[in-house]
């Protein structure tokens, strides 16, 4: 849901991934392109929600599928559950700003536990498939009116090459680049690592060209479709080249409409370096049986054994 506003086109991929050299084709974690603003009259604005790591002011998205649970992507998990918020709104930014007396703070809920795939290992980046990029975070609260939990896709049938997807993050909306004179700056490869500028070279004296990227205006909730040109087991692949994912919506929802209604069959997880062309989806289907034990285990730490546990509703 990026409408990006490049300079240069042919270092679009930098903007997507700061550290990766322009030909190469490796994926990144991820980011929304050609979308639009989500509106409250919108059936996707019930679910969906932002998570902020108040300590690493990172940003990313997920989708309410229990009273107090959000299905998200791994590699947005916190180290410490209580440093992440769970916001309700279309526009993270005005409630984040708000005086702390005011209603919007409401909005505001606290993570009070989480959970990672088993299969996920952020320190192996040789992984294509099967990366296990999924994670559960709970909350503590009450859900602000107007939300429902996402309901999930039943049948695995509906996912079909060329089927449309509707996806939906937080991320950035514009990306610009304007070239700078390596020589003068200081601490460059900080610069590059953290992601404010990208050089075309190999580094450490041979940077080649180098930019200095502005992204701005995540925040809002957006969303666009595209549609699905690779199935495999624990991830689905979507045609980007028109419309997508990019910087920031990292753990957001993908949905299959069926008439009329949103079915939640996926998780943001990573795409390509130009930010057009495939965009990869954790495949929550796969991993329903561990989403429905591990949500059942943090049923019984609340009521106990004693209190039947409905996985239909999977409300704490």
């Amino acid at each position: 849901m990026k409408k990006l506003i490049i300079l240069l086109i042919s270092f679009l991929a930098i903007a997507c991934n700061p550290q990766a050299k322009i030909t190469s084709p490796a994926l990144i974690y991820s980011s929304i392109i050609s979308g639009r603003d989500v509106l409250a009259k919108d059936p996707i604005a019930s679910s969906v929600v932002a998570i902020y790591n108040t300590k690493s002011h990172n940003l990313c998205t997920a989708t309410l599928i229990a009273n107090n649970i959000v299905l998200t992507a791994a590699h947005c998990a916190p180290s410490k559950a209580s440093d992440v918020k769970i916001i309700f709104s279309l526009d993270i930014d005005k409630v984040l700003n708000a005086k702390e007396q005011s209603p919007l703070k409401e909005l505001i809920l606290t993570a009070t536990d989480f959970k990672v795939s088993p299969n996920w290992d952020p320190n192996n980046e040789t992984v294509q498939f099967d990366t296990g990029d999924i994670a559960l975070i709970k909350f503590s609260g009450s859900l602000p009116k107007g939300y429902l939990p996402a309901k999930f896709l039943e049948n695995t049938g509906d996912l079909k090459i060329g089927a449309s997807v509707t996806v939906a993050g937080f991320g950035v909306n514009f990306v610009d680049m304007e070239e700078i004179d390596p020589k003068k700056y200081r601490n460059l490869d900080g610069e590059i690592e953290s992601g404010e500028v990208a050089c075309s070279g190999k580094g450490r004296g041979n940077y080649g060209s180098c930019f200095k990227i502005d992204k701005s205006g995540d925040g809002l909730l957006r969303t666009t479709s595209a549609p699905i040109s690779f199935i495999h087991e624990t991830e689905i692949r979507l045609n980007e080249k028109k419309a997508g994912t990019c910087n920031g919506d990292s753990g957001g929802p993908a949905f299959i409409q069926k008439a009329g209604t949103l079915y939640l069959f996926g998780v943001t997880s990573r795409g390509s370096e130009l930010c057009n062309e495939d965009g990869v989806y954790t495949n929550a289907l796969f991993y329903k049986s561990w989403i429905e034990t591990t949500t059942k285990i943090w049923f019984q730490e609340t009521f106990g054994e004693a209190r039947s546990y409905n996985p239909a509703k999977r409300i704490l």
